[in-house]
């Protein structure tokens, strides 16, 4: 971002917050926000930066750093020097006629941005990170000190023959004020003007005389924010923005398309990631206890030896190491291994112990085997959803604060004939879940109608119909696991996942909804036409 796209930003937010009081302050891992009136001043220090006024935070938590400046009223915005450093004057009314006052330094530079709070003698109360400079070192209690630059204003340098080119390429290492964008559209214009002089001074005028926002797209992402359309930038689609606002809804744009985009591609990255070694470590646990027949035979074995053992006996002596007795029921003679440490009678309970024990062994590995598969299933559903997700808060639901787990409530799945699935809630967590945040909004949602029920969620692709049978199957489903089960008919109604609303302070699991259609269908019907296929997931 450049000094001449701030110095346009500094005029809207002196107008909409001066006088206004600060209320909460509210901090993420690079952001915070500040509720000043009717706005939210929203702060992105990651790279590229972003300042911009909203109607939400981008902060998420209560930041008790800050919380001082609670009641403070903006005084003042201005740029104090030639960069990209915006200051807000605040005073704070104190009892007794009395007020503090503080300053509010935002220095927007890329990777190294900070923020800054003064006291009044302009010493460092907070800042974000301290200042590692060997000329401008800053930590807190120092007085605080502007970025140096060794720039000057375009008026006091004098410049000998010059060409476009090496316009474009050095002006900017010159002049105060200037970005290598705006030196590259001052070298178009030069091109056009015939003098550097002409050209800087149609620039400046064009800059100032404007009254809207321009964003480039390059390759369908945005790249560049300009105070006018910007000649040299001609070959890139951009789009304008007016308004009371226009140059903060500008960058506000750019941050949720650029910055945020690229935040919730880091976070999908980061939780397939997890959810992939997850699977992995299932696979190799089911590829572990898929031998079934090993055990079965290791378990007969040991039943076979005791129960030939038992009716021999008398065969055994102490201090033996085997015994060969006849298989009545083969005909053949066996060899059964003994411990000579152990009494004959000791060495038949050891067959018998050993023998339950295998059983436990083969009754775990198959139980095992099964929760395995529904786990592989679930796994490999949570990896679809979130890569359906777009938004940051909607993947935070799988990565609870303070753990590295990924987590999904273990609601119900059927597949139906088309092949197509269904997700059933099966308490209120599970279709809170579900319908707000497990399902995406192109998906069909299922409820009966005025009964309690599960939420029953038909999972579609993005742009994708159901047919008139999974419609009726998915409503008959809601039908099945409603109170209504018993009836001979049920009324279900069912809208797309983003016509479901969740308004404040209501129970878990309690939404309403709007554009619903209503089926009439018989609980029976997913009995007798799904229910036949055994459910996964669940307890």
């Amino acid at each position: 971002m450049d000094y001449l796209y701030i110095e346009k930003l500094k005029g809207e937010l002196h107008s909409h917050l001066s006088k206004e009081r600060i209320g909460e302050v509210l901090k993420g891992e690079k952001e915070l926000s500040f509720r000043v009136g009717r706005f939210y001043l929203n702060f992105y220090w990651g790279n590229p930066n972003a300042l911009f006024l909203g109607s939400s935070p981008i902060g998420r938590q209560e930041f008790p750093p800050l919380m001082k400046l609670k009641g403070a009223f903006v005084k003042s915005v201005s740029l104090p020097v030639v960069d990209r450093v915006l200051e807000f004057e605040l005073v704070k009314p104190l009892p007794g006629n009395r007020f503090s006052r503080f300053f509010l330094v935002l220095e927007l530079t890329g990777k190294n941005a900070n923020l800054f709070l003064l006291n009044e003698e302009r010493r460092i109360a907070y800042l974000l990170r301290s200042v590692e400079s060997s000329v401008r070192p800053l930590s807190l209690g120092d007085r605080y000190l502007f970025p140096p630059s060794d720039k000057k204003p375009f008026e006091e340098l004098q410049f000998g023959k010059v060409t476009p080119e090496g316009v474009e390429k050095k002006l900017y290492k010159f002049v105060a004020g200037i970005s290598p964008l705006n030196a590259k559209e001052i070298a178009c214009l030069m091109r056009e003007l015939g003098s550097l002089e002409e050209a800087y001074k149609r620039f400046m005028e064009l800059h100032r005389n404007s009254q809207t926002a321009c964003l480039y797209y390059q390759n369908g992402k945005p790249k560049f924010l300009t105070t006018f359309p910007y000649r040299s930038l001609s070959h890139l689609e951009f789009k304008e923005f007016s308004g009371s606002h226009p140059y903060s809804s500008a960058w506000e744009e750019f941050y949720r398309k650029a910055v945020e985009e690229r935040r919730v591609a880091a976070l999908k990255e980061r939780i397939v990631s997890r959810i992939e070694k997850k699977i992995e470590a299932l696979r190799r646990e089911l590829e572990e206890l898929s031998d079934l027949e090993t055990l079965r035979e290791e378990a007969e074995k040991w039943r076979k030896w005791g129960e030939l053992l038992k009716y021999n006996l008398h065969l055994v002596k102490p201090g033996q190491k085997e015994v060969k007795v006849t298989d009545f029921s083969t005909g053949r003679e066996e060899t059964i291994p003994l411990d000579p440490s152990l009494s004959p009678r000791e060495n038949l309970n050891r067959f018998f112990k050993k023998y339950r024990k295998a059983l436990k062994r083969l009754e775990f590995a198959e139980n095992r085997i099964e929760e395995i598969k529904r786990e592989l299933e679930r796994a490999e559903l949570l990896k679809e959803t979130v890569i359906s997700k777009e938004k940051a808060e909607d993947l935070e639901v799988f990565t609870p604060r303070g753990t590295r787990e990924v987590t999904v409530p273990d609601f119900l799945t059927f597949t139906l004939p088309s092949g197509r699935r269904i997700f059933v809630g099966r308490n209120a967590s599970e279709n809170e879940f579900l319908s707000l945040k497990m399902a995406n909004p192109w998906d069909f949602w299922f409820h009966a109608k005025e009964v309690p029920g599960s939420h029953v969620i038909l999972r579609l692709g993005k742009g994708e119909e159901p047919s008139e049978e999974d419609i009726l199957l998915s409503a008959a489903a809601a039908a099945y696991f409603s109170r209504g089960r018993e009836s001979g008919k049920v009324k279900v109604d069912y809208t797309r996942v983003r016509n479901l609303k969740k308004p404040p302070k209501t129970p878990k699991g309690f939404v309403i909804y709007s554009g619903e259609r209503t089926a009439s269908v018989n609980p029976e019907l997913f009995k007798e036409r799904v229910e036949r296929e055994a459910p996964r997931g669940g307890r």
